[in-house]
């Protein structure tokens, strides 16, 4: 169907952060960190000022008002807002905002705007300073004797790709703060917005981020709108739980399809930054146990949980879905949704949309356009990567090869479908590590080449970039690996596969604590993730000298997965570096028993800095193996 395009006059917001790839090019992991944590604070400003955000693309936000005058006051409090968090960081980790401002003739759909009325806000926004702002004359126009900062004219611009010039007018940082103080002293409407960004900071600070105060705030009881019953938790970032959805046709051949749905929403929802949402597998375990919701939310440290049912007659499906508060047991939203099959990818967005909408305010319009609006694929071709993925690539020989065939069915109906080449790439991957093949390094290139596929074709979608950091993890390529995954993560932040091969890169990289933070999300996110993650992490806890963790988490290692020998070493480092002798000796016995022909010169070979293998041997070397 063509999209119903139309013209509107609008004021548009460009802003960006100056000088972000320096900060990236210095600490990529803390640099991501703290953008989506600024863009918590000041994106829900621009719906408190009538606005609608575009896009958020990278550290770019892109917005639209109605009104001229609207849109200024919303540049302003983003830039009293970046200044007041800026306050607590250090100078060389300050991000702040550029910031143009047009009003100018677009083009709409419903949901992006074009033309040369948003080119000019983005060319505005590269003439002004950091923390400051840049106005078009026709846009300055309308708040002309309204700003009490002094503003520069800059005169006629030559702006790139825009054929006439453009008279701009400058505002600078200090002249931001003076005008923002000016109106706050004066009692004007932005009195009203300096409250409520002091009280976003003020909730900044102590740790309760702004999706946790809208999820809050969608559970009160009503009447009394303007007081809450009691504070707001202090809380990190709601974590959701989607339970197995439940078939409601007697067909257990269906199963397959049910799992694979659960699975689609787990993937919707975890492209929200505002959300964490626990991983497939996690999830998965519960279908055939007999606990109850408040077990399940307790065990996976879920504040929120999804319940849903599937019932679905040859083409024709019925998906019923509900959030659910898991402490208190309330239901917050609750729909069901008709339609055929080629219509499932719809209602797996609008699931996503309504829950993650619940949560935190207008986060369909902050991350909707980016996380959501991607081909559909064949639906055919979806239901063989559901058959696949019920499969599993990883289980057996005999399984990967079946996996693989079912996909490769999958791509002959669809050859553009992004995921079923990133399945085929985690296959191949499996395959190649797990050496069922004779030529492995022959099938890690192949997974290589299909995972660069599916970036290609699906480059917004995270599958492709995880897979592809896996691969080159596995040629100990860090510093690719590391570029792929980051955009994995940036996309997806729940995605707990990504994240921990992240941690693995970090850890061999030698960024120790970043690994640690990472992969410790990644097992929250989904627990039963594969054992070499958790001795990653027992290693990288070893390294940072936290020798009880290590300790702790490979002992409880060893016991989940007693298949895993290699949880000795660590465990026979960290008892010794803590001097229980006897126990050191216990875990170095096992591993002799274990791994008799084992070379201790290769253990710890894959980190960059040969100081941390070395720290590693010696560890065990002191345990006695």
């Amino acid at each position: 169907m063509q999209e119903s395009r139309s013209r509107r006059l609008a004021a548009i917001l460009a802003a960006d952060i100056a000088g972000y790839s320096a900060l990236m090019g210095a600490d990529d992991a803390r640099t991501v960190r703290d953008l989506k944590q600024h863009q918590a604070a000041v994106l829900p400003l621009i719906q408190q000022f009538g606005g609608r955000v575009v896009d958020t693309a990278g550290d770019d936000v892109l917005a639209e008002f109605a009104s001229v005058v609207n849109a200024v006051d919303c540049a302003l409090a983003f830039q009293e807002t970046m200044t007041r968090r800026n306050a607590a960081v250090e100078p060389e980790h300050r991000m702040q905002f550029r910031i143009g401002v047009n009003l100018g003739d677009v083009i709409y759909d419903e949901t992006r705007i074009y033309g040369d009325g948003v080119n000019v806000a983005a060319r505005l926004e590269t003439l002004a300073p950091p923390g400051g702002i840049c106005f078009s004359e026709d846009a300055y126009r309308q708040v002309r004797g309204k700003l009490a900062a002094r503003v520069t004219n800059l005169g006629p611009q030559r702006l790139k790709n825009i054929a006439d010039p453009v008279t701009v007018y400058r505002v600078d940082p200090q002249g931001v703060m003076q005008t923002a103080a000016a109106r706050a002293r004066g009692g004007t409407r932005n009195a009203r917005w300096s409250r409520r960004s002091l009280g976003i900071a003020a909730a900044i600070a102590a740790g309760a981020l702004v999706g946790a105060w809208f999820a809050y705030r969608a559970l009160q009881p009503t009447g009394h709108p303007g007081v809450p019953s009691r504070a707001p938790a202090v809380a990190a970032l709601p974590i959701i739980a989607v339970l197995p959805f439940v078939s409601r046709t007697a067909d257990e051949a269906q199963e397959y399809f049910v799992d694979g749905l659960t699975e689609e929403v787990i993937s919707a929802l975890g492209r929200f930054n505002t959300l964490r949402v626990i991983g497939r597998n996690a999830v998965l375990a519960y279908k055939k146990k007999s606990v109850s919701k408040e077990e399940i939310a307790s065990e996976l440290g879920a504040s929120y949980l999804v319940e849903g049912s599937v019932r679905r007659s040859g083409n024709q499906v019925r998906i019923a879905a509900q959030l659910v508060e898991a402490r208190a047991g309330t239901v917050v939203w609750s729909d069901h949704f008709d339609g055929t099959l080629g219509d499932v990818f719809d209602f797996q967005d609008a699931i996503a949309r309504r829950i993650a909408g619940t949560l935190a305010a207008n986060i369909n319009q902050i991350e909707g356009r980016r996380s959501l609006d991607h081909p559909k694929p064949n639906p055919n071709a979806f239901d063989l990567v559901l058959r696949a993925r019920a499969i599993g690539h990883a289980s057996s020989r005999a399984a990967n090869r079946r996996f693989r065939e079912q996909i490769g069915e999958a791509l002959r109906l669809d050859p553009n479908y992004g995921a079923a080449h990133a399945l085929l790439a985690e296959a191949l991957y499996t395959k190649s590590v797990l050496g069922w093949t004779e030529f492995p390094d022959r099938d890690l290139s192949l997974a290589a080449d299909e995972a660069r596929k599916a970036i290609a074709l699906a480059p917004d979608e995270p599958d492709g970039y995880r897979a592809l950091g896996r691969i080159l993890l596995a040629r100990a390529d860090y510093d690719r690996a590391r570029d792929a995954l980051k955009r994995a993560i940036e996309i997806n932040p729940s995605d707990a596969g990504a994240l921990a091969v992240w941690g693995s890169v970090q850890s061999f990289s030698g960024h120790i604590r970043e690994a640690i933070e990472s992969l410790e999300l990644a097992l929250k996110l989904d627990p039963s993730l594969e054992p070499n993650f958790v001795f990653d992490l027992a290693v990288a806890q070893y390294l940072a000298r936290q020798h009880e963790d290590a300790l702790r988490v490979a002992a409880r290692g060893f016991a989940r997965y007693p298949q895993f020998p290699m949880f000795n070493a660590v465990a026979a480092a960290a008892a010794a570096r803590l001097g229980r002798k006897a126990e050191a000796a216990a875990y170095a016995d096992a591993l002799h028993h274990r791994m008799p022909v084992l070379d201790l010169g290769t253990l710890g070979s894959r980190f960059k800095d040969p100081a941390y293998g070395a720290y590693l041997r010696e560890g065990v070397k002191l345990a006695g193996f």
